[in-house]
């Protein structure tokens, strides 16, 4: 199936909102292990659980989006949906978390 360009520039979005939200859900994660400390167990058994999520996340969005067929400007919106999280949202969320942290 040929999509148009309207088409393609609606699902690379889409797939930069999923980037965003993988990289969100990690970052909670992330600050949950920083407020309640894990030994490695249950650090490795969060990462799994994550890692599974993610990709039934992602294996479900792709499927709605573009048929099934991984496109290659799916997995460049999420990876860089993804980047743009963490250089942004996530800095300032971690300042934040810090500075909380700090006034305890």
């Amino acid at each position: 199936m040929i999509l148009g360009i309207e088409k393609e520039l609606v699902v690379f979005l889409q797939a930069v909102l999923a980037g965003n939200l993988v990289c969100l859900a990690y970052s909670v994660i992330r600050i949950f292990r920083r407020l309640v400390r894990h030994n490695l167990f249950w650090v490795s058994f969060e990462d799994f659980l994550f890692w599974v999520g993610t990709g039934l996340y992602l294996f479900i969005a792709i499927y709605q989006t573009c048929n099934g067929s991984i496109r290659w400007y799916f997995v460049v919106g999420a990876l860089l949906g993804g980047i743009v999280t963490y250089c942004f949202v996530d800095k300032i969320i971690k300042k934040y978390i810090d500075k909380s942290r700090k006034k305890e």
